[in-house]
């Protein structure tokens, strides 16, 4: 009776253990590179920050569905007619992703690269208007859409750090694909370095 209910205690750890392995849960920190495209005048890039949450569901070894929700400063340098502009797009992203992992699962390296859409809801920022010999400060809404829609690609590292947790390193570019000008034309451009850690829930 005694060896049954350990063998019982030692199957529900394992099965336990298993569900873990199938969802990770934790927090993301990057950097980001971004411009607007298709916009009037000379775009260069502006630097910015992305934090929030990542999540993995995955039952295949080799195969998994991601999805974040990350707070992400965005924008762009302009410069036009001798004048210099800048916008600052705050979003709430929210890509999905399909991830291929490379390795087994038994091996502590495992890269991998995702694709999938990617989701923006401007939630803030200050933005430059052209006039004809000046610019003025307004709000980022006043000239911009409040949704964005695009696609990610990336690749990565995840290192195991112990059974229920892993460092992932992420490499991606967001590419979007909706006018996000409300006047005239212009579209995201993002590429993004993040760091993070997830555990098994």
């Amino acid at each position: 009776m005694k060896n049954s209910f350990l063998i019982l205690v030692f199957l529900a750890g394992g099965i336990s253990l298993a569900h873990t392995q199938e969802f990770s849960l934790g927090p993301t920190l990057g950097v980001n590179s971004s411009w607007i495209d298709d916009v009037p005048g000379d775009n260069e890039a502006m630097v910015g920050f992305n934090a929030g949450l990542t999540m993995v569901y995955s039952t295949e070894e080799h195969w998994g569905v991601g999805v974040d929700l990350k707070y992400s400063t965005e924008g762009g340098d302009t410069k036009l007619r001798g004048l210099n502009g800048k916008s600052h797009l705050n979003y709430v992203r929210l890509p999905l992703k399909i991830v291929y992992f490379f390795n087994n699962f038994d091996n502590d390296l495992r890269p991998k690269i995702y694709l999938g859409p990617t989701f923006g809801f401007l939630v803030g920022g200050k933005s430059d208007r052209f006039l004809e010999s000046s610019t003025v400060e307004v709000d980022s809404k006043d000239i911009y859409e409040d949704f964005d829609a695009g696609l990610v690609f990336g690749t990565g590292l995840n290192y195991r750090l112990s059974p229920g947790a892993w460092l992932n390193l992420d490499l991606a570019y967001g590419h979007g694909i909706t006018n996000i000008a409300k006047i005239g034309k212009g579209y995201n451009r993002n590429i993004s370095l993040n760091l993070g850690v997830a555990w098994g829930i």
